[in-house]
């Protein structure tokens, strides 16, 4: 299931490989920023701020941005997909019970003035549920990671910055009390928020050219999976950081999905097999023009490699 720009929701069926449904849902303004899936329920949720459950036979609309400027995003917790969290520009934290939509089960509370007692503006970019119960961190695009426990306080239990670069993304790590965060300047990095000093990475992940978009930790294997403004999807190993694959993808990419069953064996290797492929051409133009250690020779297989190469 994905949702477009334009307010379209599309189903995909990965068996047959084509679209077997779409709707346009028109509520409110701006795009879909997220969407989820409950038993037969569909729930979406755009720019204004417009959360929609969509029954079978009824339609339920719930207004998660009663104050602010704009929705930036809304997760759905895996472990009660019941529940949701949204947030958004000055529109910060809340936590929604499906059963009961009419109000909020949870609003967080901003952290108290800085050292010249200026107000912290609030943009939430991305949240994610842990696995501890009642936990749920998010990351800000004024560089900030928190971690709020919703039935100890309204405030963050975890609070640290890193870096001068908004964060875009946070996923968590199954069974660890870990998340992976992705900035606009291409960083992402690993952090413990049960460390006594969890500004501190754990490790870091290299290799980016682009904004993070969007991060995946697979449930069961020890792999990083993310996309990225600069085309490439990688995947890092968990545990050492190591880049163990790197796919360019051709279009500037938003999201990533991996399925459960997912094993390591099925990414394709992309080193070695170029490099053979071109010295195999390489070889049979040498045979076709005759190849000699002439000057003459050596300009017109240079020549043919860059017309090639470009």
């Amino acid at each position: 299931m994905m949702g477009l720009h334009n307010q379209t929701i599309k189903v995909f069926d990965i068996g047959i490989k084509a679209y077997t449904s779409a709707r346009e849902i028109k509520v409110g303004e701006g795009p879909i920023v997220s969407l989820a899936k409950w038993n037969d329920v569909t729930v979406s949720a755009v720019k204004s701020g417009q959360i929609t459950v969509w029954h079978s036979d009824e339609t339920k609309e719930i207004n998660a941005l009663k104050s602010g400027e704009f929705l930036s995003r809304m997760r759905q917790d895996h472990q009660s997909p019941n529940m949701i969290a949204t947030g958004g520009k000055e529109n910060d934290l809340q936590l929604w019970d499906l059963n009961k939509p009419e109000e909020p089960i949870f609003k967080a509370k901003n952290i108290k003035p800085d050292m010249v007692q200026l107000r912290v503006p609030v943009w939430v970019s991305d949240m994610t549920f842990l696995k501890e119960p009642n936990c749920i961190a998010l990351a800000t695009r004024h560089c900030h990671v928190r971690m709020y426990d919703h039935k100890r306080q309204r405030r963050p239990v975890v609070n640290f910055e890193w870096e001068e670069s908004p964060f875009t993304s946070i996923t968590s790590v199954a069974d660890k009390s870990q998340v992976v965060v992705g900035t606009a300047h291409g960083r992402m990095g690993c952090f413990d928020l049960r460390m006594n000093k969890p500004e501190h990475p754990v490790r870091i992940f290299k290799s980016f050219a682009g904004a993070v978009r969007d991060i995946v930790v697979h449930p069961h294997l020890p792999l990083v999976f993310s996309v990225a403004l600069d085309r490439f999807l990688r995947v890092h190993h968990l545990e050492t950081g190591k880049l163990i694959h790197k796919e360019y993808l051709k279009s500037r990419l938003n999201c990533v999905l991996v399925r459960d069953d997912f094993e390591e064996g099925d990414l394709l290797p992309t080193r070695g097999k170029p490099k053979r492929k071109w010295m195999e051409r390489k070889m049979e133009m040498e045979e076709e023009m005759g190849y000699d250690s002439s000057e003459e020779s050596c300009e017109k297989v240079r020549k043919i490699e860059d017309d090639e190469v470009w």
